[in-house]
């Protein structure tokens, strides 16, 4: 199965769950960072990618690719959920998850709730 990840105040609000949960579901799973980026100059894109690597390196996040959502966001989330196949996606921002609903039924939406 392609499981979907959100980045900020989804991975970022409890990195010790979410560590042990991609290291557990990698073997049999493709785990997706599927994150925010609304920003749309290059230099910056860039830069937040390098940045959220970094990090989830440094926080023993397994994956498969990290993909950078631009603007309109929802929209943008909604179109890398149907083109991946996304099974499963994990987002704080109810919004989100409602758009994926919408375009691609596809995909079970789940909630993360601090």
């Amino acid at each position: 199965m392609n499981i979907g990840i959100d980045f900020d105040n989804t991975i970022t609000e409890n990195r010790k769950f979410f560590r042990k949960m991609t290291n557990s579901l990698k073997n049999d799973n493709d785990i997706y960072i599927i994150s925010s980026c609304d920003k749309q100059k290059e230099s910056v894109i860039e830069e937040v990618f390098r940045m959220k690597k970094k990090k989830l390196k440094r926080w023993g996040i397994a994956y498969k690719d990290l993909l950078l959502a631009l603007e309109p966001i929802p929209n943008n989330k909604a179109k890398i959920c149907r083109e991946y196949r996304i099974g499963v996606m994990i987002d704080d921002d109810i919004r989100n998850l409602k758009k994926i609903r919408k375009h691609y039924k596809n995909t079970a939406c789940l909630q993360y709730i601090v």
